[in-house]
């Protein structure tokens, strides 16, 4: 079982629970330009008899992250990552694997997906259609899991189309993604077109979900909400029944 893999009964039922999280590093590799956390000792355990640090990063280091209506959207400042609510926690889900695409291919030892059109998401509309929240998986969790440098030019993004085509399904609540943007370099066309939806980025250990329970399981992103942040830190798992 993959150590991000674990089991829970709950309600009479057997779930295997799947966290499509982890932990923040100092050294995480941020986007090119974006400033790395930092931690600084407060209190000092040997002289104060307490241990205390400050940690400062950027409210999109996390991974994975929720960004807020405010990210990219200049008519929605004043709604920051906190103005998510209680319907975006917990999902009935389904995962678009993507990773595998014939148009796939090779970034510095890594296959993925780096360009999401709407023909890669039109095949499963049926499933979209029943659905309140979608992860689609373009193979760039698994360069994000052993922390290799981000090259902006490289990174899977969603078309406009791609992205209209997301926007349609009014049932969708949640968007989720193994890139850190879903949007190309020096464009704001997704976060825009998707800012109703939350969106849920730098997922990760999605190849971990089992292939006949991609089209049904439970997403639980549960937010640090904080005010009037353009981003917030998810803990994200995902639920499957046994």
């Amino acid at each position: 079982m993959p150590t991000s893999t674990s089991l829970v009964s709950m309600a009479g039922r057997d779930f295997v629970l799947i966290d499509l999280s982890q932990p923040l590093k100092l050294n995480v590799e941020v986007y090119p330009g974006d400033p790395k956390p930092q931690r600084t000792v407060f209190s000092e355990i040997k002289k104060t008899g307490w241990e205390h640090y400050i940690h400062q990063t950027g409210d999109h280091n996390f991974q994975p992250h929720a960004d807020g209506p405010n990210h990219q959207n200049p008519e929605m400042s004043g709604r920051g990552v906190e103005s998510w609510g209680k319907d975006y926690v917990f999902n009935q889900a389904g995962m678009i694997d993507l990773s595998d695409a014939e148009e796939a291919k090779m970034f510095g030892g890594i296959s993925y997906l780096a360009r999401v059109t709407k023909k890669h998401l039109q095949i499963y509309e049926l499933m979209l259609q029943r659905l309140k929240a979608v992860i689609i998986r373009t193979g760039y969790d698994k360069l994000i899991e052993i922390n290799r440098p981000h090259v902006p030019e490289n990174l899977p993004y969603l078309e406009k189309e791609a992205a209209d085509y997301i926007n349609s399904f009014d049932n969708i609540r949640v968007v989720g993604i193994d890139s850190i943007t879903v949007d190309p370099p020096g464009t704001h066309t997704a976060h825009q077109i998707l800012k109703n939806k939350m969106i849920v980025e730098s997922l990760v250990h999605l190849g971990d979900i089992p292939a006949d329970k991609r089209n049904d399981f439970y997403l639980q992103t549960n937010l640090i909400k904080i005010e009037g942040a353009t981003g917030g830190p998810v803990a994200a798992t995902a639920w499957i029944a046994g």
